[in-house]
């Protein structure tokens, strides 16, 4: 134990000759509204959906200057219709490949964790690995950025994305930015077999955010 606190107070203070106070520890919470449209795709014949017209996501982003170690994002969003309906949580691991006043990049993996889930009337629930990908272009002169978010599955007969693509404002409160966001967001799943269940659902449709950078 003696050691492992050495290494981890050496690795704070060499990490500390390169990064200001403010960038020693910070993040992000994120909360907002989605406006989705449903859809089935079923033997080859898509169907529209009826259901919940809003539905709330949300994410928390912990970042820190710890060399090697990746930063941690956890995130939930809510699906919800007349055939299937489920909670996906998102667990990821990230590391910033590029950070300056023009872009950013990130890239990781995690974990999505479907959770009461429920299609035509059969649950499901399970784990899928995800390619986690960030990336926000600013603005010169307009204090906005675009920006994508992607949780990204390709293996087999399981596919899956969950894509955000959208305009991000951000308003400076001092201690913190408050951003304001909106844009488009697509969640599909094609699984072949997942909990003993395969289906093609269509999930997308316009949101509207409010994001807390600390």
């Amino acid at each position: 134990m003696k050691t492992i606190t050495t290494l981890i107070l050496t690795s704070l203070c060499l990490t500390m000759n390169t990064v200001n106070a403010d960038t020693f520890l910070g993040g992000d919470a994120e909360v907002g509204v989605w406006f989705p449209d449903y859809n089935e795709k079923k033997i080859g014949i898509s169907s529209d959906l009826k259901g919940k017209e809003q539905s709330l996501f949300g994410s928390v982003t912990v970042e820190h200057p710890i060399p090697l170690l990746p930063n941690l994002k956890a995130a939930f969003s809510t699906v919800d219709n007349e055939k299937y309906k489920y909670t996906k949580l998102d667990y990821s691991v990230y590391y910033e490949i590029f950070d300056n006043d023009a872009f950013s990049i990130d890239l990781g993996l995690g974990i999505s964790d479907y959770e009461n889930g429920e299609y035509h009337h059969q649950s499901f629930s399970g784990l899928l690995p995800h390619f986690y990908n960030q990336i926000e272009v600013r603005l010169p002169f307009t204090g906005m950025s675009l920006y994508t978010d992607i949780h990204y599955l390709d293996i087999s007969d399981n596919q899956s994305i969950d894509a955000i693509a959208g305009l991000h404002y951000d308003i400076n409160l001092g201690v913190a930015d408050l951003g304001i966001k909106a844009g488009y967001r697509l969640q599909k799943m094609n699984l072949g077999d997942f909990d003993d269940l395969s289906f093609n659902l269509k999930t997308e449709g316009y949101f509207t955010a409010l994001h807390l950078d600390f």
